[in-house]
C-alpha cells in the first residue's frame, strides 16, 4: 500500500513536469524556426537594373542559355520586365533580378560589367521613301541581309510615316551598332538608293538627302525590282 502510493506520488510528479519540458523544448524549436524566417525574409532582394537594349541579345543569349549560367552562378531569379512607354522611348530594358541580398548584389555588379564591356551603339534613323523600300530590301531581303553582314550593324524597317508637308509616305529606317557600324551601313544604303535614281533619271545625279529623308520622286518602283 505505502510502495503503491510512492509511485503514485512520484508519477503525479513526473508527467507534469515532462510536460513542462517537453513544451518549453517546442517553444524554443518554434521560436528558432520563426527567427530564421523572417530572418530569411529580411535578406531577399529584389532590384531593377536598367539594361540598354543592344546589351539584352547578350545578358540573354542564343536559346537563353547566357542568363540561365548566370542564374545558377549567382543563385538568383532573373526576368526583364514588360516594356513600357518609358523603356521604349529611352531605349532600355528593365532587368529584375530576386534573390538574397548578398547573390543578388554581386549579380548586380556582373551585369553591370558585362554592359560595361560591350561596345558602345549607337542608333539613326533614315527615312525610306515608300516606293524604294522594295528596292534597298531586294528580293526576298537579299539586299538588305548583304548591307547587314557587309557592315555587321543591325537595321529593322520600322513603321511608316506620312510627311505631310510633301505629302509623300516614308518608312523609318533604324540603323544600330557601333559608329563605324552606322556609318558603313548608312554608306550602303545610300549608295544603293543612288543606284535606283541613276536607273530612274537615266544617268542623272538626282540623289540627294534633304532634311532627314531621302529624297525622291513619283515613280513608284515595285517591290520585286532587283538589279
Amino acid at each position: 500500500m505505502f510502495v503503491s502510493l510512492n509511485h503514485r506520488l512520484l508519477y503525479g510528479l513526473l508527467v507534469p513536469s515532462s510536460c513542462i519540458i517537453l513544451g518549453s523544448i517546442i517553444w524554443y524549436y518554434n521560436r528558432r524556426k520563426n527567427k530564421q524566417v523572417r530572418l530569411n525574409r529580411s535578406e531577399y532582394l529584389v532590384l531593377e537594373v536598367q539594361v540598354p537594349h543592344y546589351c539584352v541579345g547578350s545578358i540573354i543569349g542564343k536559346g537563353g542559355e547566357a542568363i540561365k549560367r548566370f542564374q545558377q552562378q549567382f543563385s538568383i531569379r532573373c526576368t526583364f520586365a514588360k516594356d513600357d512607354d518609358k523603356c521604349l522611348k529611352e531605349n532600355y530594358r528593365i532587368l529584375v533580378i530576386r534573390g538574397q541580398r548578398q547573390q543578388v548584389y554581386e549579380a548586380e555588379v556582373e551585369i553591370r560589367r558585362v554592359i560595361a564591356d560591350l561596345p558602345q551603339y549607337e542608333q539613326i534613323e533614315m527615312f525610306i521613301p515608300e516606293n524604294m523600300c522594295g528596292y534597298l530590301i531586294g528580293r526576298n531581303g537579299s539586299h538588305i541581309k548583304d548591307i547587314r553582314d557587309s557592315s555587321k550593324a543591325r537595321l529593322n524597317m520600322d513603321r511608316k510615316i506620312i510627311d505631310n508637308l510633301e505629302n509623300k509616305t516614308f518608312t523609318r529606317l533604324i540603323i544600330s551598332g557601333t559608329s563605324e557600324q552606322i556609318a558603313a551601313a548608312k554608306t550602303l544604303v545610300e549608295e544603293r538608293l543612288y543606284q535606283l535614281e541613276q536607273k530612274k533619271q537615266g544617268g542623272d545625279n538626282g540623289f540627294a538627302i534633304k532634311t532627314n529623308f531621302i529624297q525622291d520622286d513619283n515613280e513608284i518602283i515595285d517591290d520585286d525590282d532587283d538589279d
